[in-house]
C-alpha cells in the first residue's frame, strides 16, 4: 500500500515536531503552563458570570 503525499508530509512534520519538543522541553513546559493558566482563567470568568 503506497502512502499519499499528504500522509508522507504529515509523518515528516510529526517527526520534526517530536524532535523539536525533545530538544526544547523547557519551552514546551512553559507553553503548556501558560495554556492551562489561560484555560483556568477563562473557566473562572465563565463561572463568575453565572
Amino acid at each position: 500500500m503506497d502512502k499519499t503525499q499528504d500522509e508522507r508530509v504529515s509523518e515528516v512534520r510529526r517527526a520534526y515536531h517530536k524532535q523539536w519538543r525533545a530538544k526544547n522541553k523547557d519551552k514546551v513546559r512553559e507553553y503548556n503552563r501558560r495554556f492551562w493558566e489561560k484555560k483556568a482563567s477563562e473557566q473562572r470568568a465563565q463561572n463568575s458570570t453565572k
